[in-house]
């Protein structure tokens, strides 16, 4: 089975047009949603024959644009036999057979073939949520024949230069040709379970991960978002998998996750493995079609060698595939470590720094039986940088710019040596949690005195230090791996700033969570999206607590989609409750109506001081009474991330439904969202007061 890669694309206002009826017939009438407008339309079908066989549409047919047909780009790549990647950054789908890549941007008219550019009368588009690709374009780029049969409004597609029009004629007079091979296709049969997500034996077994169904998998394809992941979508299939498996005996897989979406009425479930770092790997379907199998190829490290490049110290690592390398720092004494999971190492171990200027000291061995590690002994201030490409790890280690400080990484203490008289008291603090990093003011120019640039430390902790001068002060941003709280103080030989988890510093701290965002809409109706409403309640409820003794955090505080998993994660790093903030819908079920707040059972529960329970009842009971909304009660829900990632107490607010007009109107006036973020407030600040939250 040939396996498709594919880049999902939500609008809220493109999935409210597919909605609307569509008949694969004489012909097509239907609204079509692109260049963020709604466009009707009416005309005959377009059919596409490939080599004389009818291309069967699945949930969007072919359509004209300015004089072009166009269709979606996974199903006439499938049935061309090429391959598809999206790239998100550039906005390019790239479909590849073994002789060509076409790269296609969508919104424009310009595409580029093995490097050479072309261009089409239609650009690429997202058509009701979903990529189309200019047929003919497509077609001549690949080195297809393609005709147009005007009288039966039909694209013939050939791979040599005799086109099969002649046969297209006689098609049409057997009616039910086009349709009965939808009969038996994914959609319209019962969907499959997916029950099984099997893990290596050991860290040291190879690194073969199955995911099980209980039938036959008709369809899946892979969705490139980055190196670090694999995700597989598997079509019309339910899953009954835990939604994170953190056990996965491996040092390439570090989580496995899953979540159920719904594409037009078909379930997909989605399996998503976190990995540590670029790996190779093979996706394959076992005999039966019921498994699907991901293989991580173990790499031989063939050459490793220490030079001197004037300026900088220089490592190289060769292998025969991706490595994969982690790169971290450790302290007392400085250490750059380079760990490369599931290789085995060919090289010899002694590795000579003479003649170096940067590293002391270089030591490499398998730290265990599929990990080979390098560690370089170094000055603490010394620069380095590294990439990875076809199979090679290139680092080099220079001179820094920065001077007079340091970082302990084990305290996560950064000291300043005090060489220049500084006012601690006049440090400016700005935190920007949500965009991953925290700045400190210093008043006044100290570039002549600590430099300027970037100390690496790669710990849980912090990223990065980067010193920087502006407007004539001197700003020093840790780019953070976690929520922290800054605190500084003046010591006999310098300055310190110690990086702490906000529960060493607040005593009661809260995370708040708008669901959704970003290319997340959530649930919609009622011209109202969910992303859009939660952010608003949040904001206001944050600005209702500023005044308490409660220290706020936000998971978003913009249309961005942090991932859930991380969500979670943050809560049970930094906070004692985490509240998220959602908006329900029944559908097309107008009636359905209310408040209610769910929450998880967590076996660290401990009855004498807060719980989720305890929190989601106080939530629920002033909800109700501010808002006046229905009851709907509180209610224990063992699906969702959120309360099943979290250990500490956490509630997700249903605050109403969107698809009930009368909730609509109400949670649309800003009045009404002051009275729903103070109402939260009031039921935060009553739980953290009444109940000991550690």
């Amino acid at each position: 089975m040939k396996v498709g890669f594919k880049r999902l694309f939500l609008s809220a206002f493109a999935i409210g047009m597919m909605m609307t009826n569509v008949a694969y017939a004489k012909k097509i009438n239907m609204n079509l949603f692109y260049d963020g407008k709604n466009h009707p339309y009416n005309a005959s079908e377009v059919k596409i024959n490939i080599d004389g066989k009818e291309l069967v549409p699945e949930d969007m047919p072919p359509v004209i644009i300015e004089g072009r047909t166009v269709l979606p780009m996974r199903l006439i790549a499938k049935a061309l036999g090429c391959e598809v990647l999206w790239n998100e950054d550039t906005k390019q789908a790239f479909v590849m057979n073994d002789d060509s890549t076409v790269a296609f941007t969508l919104g424009s008219k310009k595409g580029i073939k093995n490097g050479k550019e072309f261009t089409m009368d239609v650009p690429a588009m997202v058509v009701n949520d979903r990529t189309m690709l200019p047929v003919r374009a497509l077609a001549q780029a690949l080195d297809l024949n393609i005709t147009w049969d005007d009288p039966n409004r039909t694209v013939n597609i050939g791979s040599d230069n005799t086109p099969t029009t002649p046969t297209t004629p006689t098609t049409p007079t057997t009616p039910t040709t086009p349709t009965t091979p939808t009969t038996p296709t994914t959609p319209t049969t019962q969907a499959i379970k997916v029950f099984q997500a099997s893990v290596p034996t050991s860290a040291t077994a190879s690194q073969v991960f199955t995911i099980e169904a209980d039938r036959a998998i008709y369809s899946y394809d892979e969705v490139y978002v980055d190196d670090g992941r694999v995700v597989i979508d598997i079509q019309n299939a339910t899953s009954s998998l835990s939604e994170k498996i953190t056990a996965t005996n491996s040092n390439i897989v570090t989580a496995i996750r899953t979540a159920q979406h719904d594409s037009n009425g078909t379930p997909v479930t989605r399996v998503v493995f976190d990995l540590s770092g670029k790996k190779n790997k093979t996706i394959t379907q076992s005999a039966d079609k019921k498994k699907i199998i991901i293989t991580f190829e173990q790499s031989v490290i063939d050459e490793i060698s220490l030079t001197n490049r004037g300026d900088a110290d220089k490592l190289v690592v060769g292998a025969s595939g991706s490595l994969g390398a982690k790169v971290s720092t450790l302290s007392n004494p400085q250490r750059i470590v380079v760990d490369i999971p599931n290789v085995q190492s060919k090289v010899e171990n002694e590795l000579s720094t003479k003649g170096l200027s940067y590293i002391n000291a270089a030591r490499t061995g398998m730290y265990d039986a599929n990990t080979f590690r390098i560690v370089l002994e170094i000055g603490q201030l010394t620069d380095f940088s590294w990439k990875e490409e076809n199979g090679e790890l290139t680092l080099e280690v220079k001179k820094s710019t920065l001077e007079n400080l340091s970082y302990d990484s084990a305290s996560n203490i950064l000291t300043l040596e005090n060489i220049k008289s500084l006012d601690v008291d006049r440090i400016v603090k700005n935190d920007r949690h949500t965009e991953g990093y925290y700045e400190l003011t210093l008043p006044g120019n100290y570039e002549s005195v600590y430099g300027y640039g970037t100390l690496k430390i790669g710990n849980d902790v912090i990223n990065n230090i980067l010193v920087s001068t502006k407007g004539g002060d001197t700003v020093i941003r840790f780019n953070q791996n976690r929520y922290s709280e800054y605190v500084v103080k003046e010591t006999k030989n310098g300055y310190e700033i110690a990086v702490k988890n906000p529960k060493e510093v607040y005593n009661k701290v809260v995370l708040l969570d708008a669901g959704h965002g970003g290319n997340d809409p959530g649930t919609s109706g009622n011209g109202l999206v969910e992303k859009n409403l939660a952010l608003a309640v949040a904001l206001k409820v944050q600005k209702y607590l500023e005044s308490s003794d409660i220290k706020v955090y936000m998971t978003r505080d913009s249309d961005t989609r942090p991932e859930n998993s991380l969500r979670a994660k943050t809560a049970n790093q930094i906070a004692d409750l985490m509240v998220s903030i959602h908006m329900n819908s029944a559908g097309t079920n107008t009636t359905a109506n209310g408040t209610e707040t769910l929450y998880q059972v967590h076996s660290n529960d401990n009855g004498s001081k807060l719980t989720s329970l305890k929190a989601a009842e106080i939530m629920q009971s002033n909800l109700i009474q501010a808002f006046g909304t229905t009851n709907r009660g509180v209610k224990r829900r063992t699906d969702l991330l959120i309360l099943n990632g979290t250990s500490v107490p956490a509630i997700l607010v249903e605050t109403c439904f969107l698809s009930n007009p009368g909730d609509a109107i109400k949670i649309s006036s800003s009045t009404n969202q002051d009275i729903v973020a103070m109402a939260m407030a009031k039921a935060i600040t009553e739980m953290m007061d009444d109940y000991t939250v550690r």
